[in-house]
């Protein structure tokens, strides 16, 4: 069986190509795990979520970033904020935290201020919930 050869511009469109199916695959799979873990209350695909969410990451540059990201970023926030409440779970709130301002630097980068208020909202109801409400670290420097 002979095997096509590729030049290096082609190789690149197919390197684009797979990596970019590989991203949507996973975000999908993170999207499924958060699912998961918003159904059974365990925080363990949440894990597993947050691997797959750096994973499409790493493919994108800061302007290439999709929206989905954001999105998805801003659904494993919610989720374990959720869990972290009906658990009085704070290491899942701290990860919520983190998550939060993950997401807030992701809407920012899209331009998306309702997105970004939105997010800023449930950042500061996680760390009210953590009592970290006299902390030195201002909204502004997360965003």
């Amino acid at each position: 069986m002979r095997r096509k050869i590729l030049n290096g511009l082609d190789l690149k469109r197919e390197y684009k190509s797979v990596t970019g199916k590989l991203a949507l695959l996973n975000r999908e799979l993170a999207e499924n795990m958060i699912s998961l873990a918003e159904q059974t209350g365990e925080t363990r695909p949440l894990i597993q979520a947050l691997n797959a969410l750096h994973s499409a990451r790493q493919t994108f540059t800061i302007e290439s970033t999709p929206r989905e990201n954001a999105e998805i970023q801003q659904l494993m926030a919610n989720t374990l904020l959720k869990i972290g409440r009906q658990t009085d779970d704070v290491r899942c709130l701290e990860h919520a935290i983190k998550a939060y301002r993950g997401a807030i630097t992701l809407a920012s980068m899209l331009g998306d201020d309702t997105m970004r208020r939105e997010l800023k909202r449930d950042y500061s109801l996680a760390r009210n919930l953590i009592g970290q409400r006299g902390s030195n670290q201002s909204l502004l420097g997360v965003a």
